[in-house]
């Protein structure tokens, strides 16, 4: 009795995977001692069931939960953020392509060439 109670317990917290087959036998085992009525048999094994399943989606909540929170608190990097990062390097190749084509123009710039002052002799003002 008190492994069954323990294993009922185990499968009610999720802890424990219920197969169908399983929560039949369990069921079953307790028809025999008097603890479950045939009546009830059926529908005890559907809340069994339903029961394994909604802890098991509990469980697997509460875990990425934690993960999730451990991650932040470690300052790692996600699946999402080097998507994100990805996604940004990818824009700035495409404008550093565009911005690094040659561009041509219509008339060839002429080349600046230093423009050299004459010196000139300073003439005596007539008087």
């Amino acid at each position: 009795m008190r492994d069954e109670l323990r294993r009922m317990a185990l499968i009610g917290s999720g802890v424990a995977e219920l197969t169908k087959a399983r929560a039949e036998q369990i069921v079953k085992d307790l028809v025999k001692k008097g603890e479950v009525g045939r009546e009830q048999a059926s529908q005890v094994v559907k809340d069994l069931m339903e029961r394994s399943k909604d802890n098991r989606k509990e469980i697997a909540a509460f875990v990425r939960g934690e993960i999730r929170s451990q991650i932040e608190s470690l300052g790692l990097a996600t699946k999402r953020d080097f998507e994100r990062l990805e996604r940004r390097v990818g824009r700035l190749e495409e404008q550093a392509k565009k911005s690094a084509a040659p561009k041509k123009s219509a008339a060839p710039k002429a080349s600046a060439k230093k423009s050299t002052a004459k010196k000139s002799t300073a003439k005596p003002a007539s008087s």
